[in-house]
């Protein structure tokens, strides 16, 4: 695993030369060579955090909808305090740290998360989180590759094709896109900020134990109750 790992800075440069933005670094190459069950990048938007790199055959969009959902988890807390969140075993985190996200692992992979902030300068640019569905703590090789692969992310982001790549429009954006069209159509249909539409939604798939993204996609259809104003 140590010997694979020293493979991230050859991921990196053939991306780079490759000149694509992300779509040239694979995340399920990144995955076998940290030796984790997934990675998920996210970069922050208006709404908050945005998941644009990921592998969907490793899962990885569960753990980050879920912590998007409760607003909770090592991901947010790393963008939020732009500090890495490293957390070998989530059953040893106090209850009180995350309540509503602890509680839901119980139930749902993963069990340890690491959590690095994308930063440039000052600039909080986003996260890079490494998902395992077994507890443990990284080996120092893990932990700096997984290091430099967040740095090598933010390298990539700011060359003309990464900055394409971060528009809201490209298709590589696109797995919250029925979740910003739900929240938009909310703050139409009901005369309310962005802020308190994605609250809206958040609330209702908590509550109802349900995905965002599947909230979202019955808003869109027209199938929920979310979008007539509360009656007194």
């Amino acid at each position: 695993m140590t010997e694979d790992a020293l493979d991230i800075p050859g991921l990196l440069a053939r991306a780079t030369l490759a000149d694509r933005g992300l779509a040239a670094l694979s995340p399920a190459a990144c995955v076998q060579a940290l030796g984790l069950d997934s990675l998920t990048l996210c970069l922050l938007d208006h709404s908050g955090l945005e998941l644009i790199w990921y592998d969907p055959d490793h899962h990885a969009g569960i753990s980050f909808d879920l912590q998007f959902t409760l607003g909770q988890g090592p991901t947010p807390d790393a963008a939020r305090t732009g500090e890495p969140v490293l957390v070998p075993d989530l059953h040893t985190v106090p209850e009180d740290r995350w309540p509503a996200f602890l509680q839901a692992t119980h139930h749902h992979h993963p069990r340890a998360v690491f959590a690095l902030p994308l930063t440039l300068g000052a600039i909080r640019l986003g996260t890079l989180t490494g998902h395992r569905s077994t507890p443990g703590a990284l080996t120092r090789s893990q932990i700096q590759a997984l290091f430099a692969l967040a740095e090598g992310a933010v390298a990539i982001l700011t060359t003309p094709q990464g900055i394409h790549d971060m528009r809201a429009d490209q298709p590589i954006s696109l797995h919250r896109a029925v979740i910003h069209q739900a929240t938009g159509a909310l703050t139409v249909r009901l005369n309310i900020s962005i802020d308190q539409a994605l609250i809206r939604l958040r609330a209702y798939a908590f509550t109802h134990n349900r995905s965002l993204h599947d909230v979202a996609n019955v808003v869109v259809e027209h199938r929920s109750n979310l979008d007539k104003p509360p009656t007194c």
